[in-house]
């Protein structure tokens, strides 16, 4: 029995929205630090809300220059959506995943100028989360979409940075 073809114009299949999954983990997060408060560095320390000020910024930065790119490409943001073309410009040229990674950024951001630990170690599961259930399907469509161009791609640009 032959294996039935994704339909790619029905786009990736994904189910989760990225950016749900980034607000569930850090809500998550901030309930564990108000239940078991741990900190990066002793309260009144600079450094953890200059580094989560510079991370934040980055990640607002990042994502405006991703959604002008989108925007630029008259293509969707949406990873529920088929593509209707390859990005490979603007940041895309260094990582296939600034979005996801700004929301990253984001995360840590936040943890930091909180100095709460607990929302920066559940971006981890977060990241693995995305990783497997969103960027993969989004890859095998884009795979599927775009064959040998994407590959060629995919061998010069890194998923993450």
């Amino acid at each position: 029995m032959a294996s039935a073809k994704p339909d790619l114009a029905a786009g990736p299949g994904v189910r989760l929205p990225p950016p749900l999954v980034f607000l569930a983990g850090l809500g998550l997060g901030f309930l564990l630090q108000h239940a078991a408060p741990l900190t990066f560095a002793a309260q009144g320390q600079p450094l953890p809300r200059w580094l989560g000020g510079l991370l934040a910024l980055s990640s607002a930065a990042l994502a405006l220059w991703a959604f002008r790119t989108f925007h630029r490409a008259h293509t969707t943001v949406r990873p529920d959506r088929a593509a209707s073309t390859l990005m490979t410009q603007g940041p895309f040229r260094f990582t296939r995943n600034p979005l996801y990674l700004s929301l990253a950024l984001l995360q840590a951001g936040l943890a930091l100028l909180a100095n709460a630990l607990w929302p920066a170690l559940m971006l981890l599961p977060v990241l693995l989360v995305i990783r497997l259930h969103v960027i993969a399907r989004e890859e095998r469509h884009l795979l599927g979409l775009f064959g040998s161009e994407y590959q060629a791609y995919c061998r010069t640009v890194r998923r993450w940075f």
